[in-house]
């Protein structure tokens, strides 16, 4: 019998069972006899791909038993390797959550390809069935009230619409009987998302609209329009999820109309921000002793990239905060909250921050 009595026998008891708590080695290990088992990632098989439209595709998967379960309309980091670095994007989950332990982890994920070396392009040209990735837990607050309001007005840009199918099919396996405008905004007939599934979901929540707009015909939608659409407007909790430009029009125009229901919003990426006036903007990476400028029309993120440095990123559009750094010295602005902040020592995420004097960065 081994006795840990004394300190020098705790310590060789300690370096004895020191291997059996390296998590890296263990989940090597895992991975040789099954690539979705690990000691506490989250890992995920795909079981199918279907093409939704010539830049659009969904990945159907299968996580592991630490997939935690999700709420319909929040998102995920998925994690793949590119020409050997590890490269992470955030992705709404299109399917609603599983009602039973069984189909807690199966997950849909709809993606709209980004032309580029970017994550999107290099899922579009190589994911396929039996493939393993990592994923983050389920995170964002753009979900339903815990309240279902009777009346609801969805407004979905393009691939905005991802998290509003896992609404919809929440919505019809609880046997929701409340009125729903879906305004589905997309440029051509052949780029529509879902529109079969759509139909399906009509004929399950009796309350449904599926109003679909075609800006290539029509051009962009006016919100001014809205009224005369849906003439209950003002009574309506409204979800909104799409490019930045409908972002911003529609705040303002929720800011200007008093009587307007409340607005939800998820951004798929950061607001661009705004060349700025007079001169350039340095900045100091402290950890790799190197300096950038603060290019105008460019986040910080952008702008340490331009540079050479390759800091950590995950969604691009201030969502998932894989690139907080710490600021030690300088005034930055968040481009989401449009606030400026020069206190010394705080946390800010790069994709949505840009410089308005010089900084210093840990970074």
């Amino acid at each position: 019998m081994l006795r840990t009595d004394t300190p020098t026998q705790k310590r060789r008891l300690g370096r004895l069972i020191e291997p059996f708590n390296d998590r890296v080695a263990w989940d090597l290990l895992l991975q040789r006899l099954n690539p979705t088992w690990s000691v506490g990632e989250i890992r995920a098989r795909v079981i199918r791909r279907a093409e939704e439209s010539d830049d659009t595709f969904s990945l159907y998967l299968q996580a592991n038993r630490h997939w935690p379960g999700h709420q319909a309309g929040q998102h995920l980091r998925l994690q793949v390797e590119i020409n050997g670095v590890l490269r992470q994007r955030v992705f709404s989950i299109s399917s609603a959550p599983g009602k039973t332990r069984a189909t807690r982890g199966q997950l849909r994920l709809t993606i709209q390809r980004q032309p580029g070396q970017g994550v999107t392009d290099w899922l579009y040209q190589n994911a396929r069935v039996g493939q393993v990735f990592t994923l983050g837990a389920p995170g964002g607050d753009f979900t339903l009230p815990a309240a279902v309001p009777t009346k609801l007005l969805m407004i979905a840009g393009g691939s905005g619409l991802t998290p509003m199918m896992a609404m919809l099919h929440h919505l019809a396996e609880r046997g929701h009987v409340g009125d729903i405008h879906l305004i589905q905004l997309c440029r051509k007939p052949a780029q529509r998302l879902f529109a079969v599934e759509l139909d399906a979901l009509a004929r399950q929540l009796p309350g449904l609209t599926v109003d679909v707009h075609f800006s290539h015909a029509n051009g962009r939608l006016k919100l001014e329009s809205l009224t005369d659409r849906v003439p209950d407007f003002d009574e309506r909790h409204t979800l909104l999820c799409g490019p930045n430009t409908l972002m911003e029009q529609a705040m303002t125009f929720w800011q200007g109309r008093t009587t307007a229901g409340p607005l939800q919003i998820e951004r798929f990426a950061a607001p661009r921000p705004a060349g700025q006036s007079g001169g350039l903007l340095s900045v100091t990476a402290s950890q790799s002793e190197q300096m950038f400028t603060q290019i105008p029309g460019q986040t910080l993120l952008e702008s340490a990239e331009a540079s050479g440095l390759s800091p950590d990123y995950g969604c691009r559009a201030g969502i998932c905060r894989t690139c907080l750094c710490r600021k030690t010295q300088g005034q930055v602005r968040n481009l989401i909250t449009g606030l400026a902040s020069s206190q010394a020592d705080e946390w800010i995420q790069l994709c949505v921050s840009v410089a308005e004097s010089d900084l210093q960065l840990d970074l």
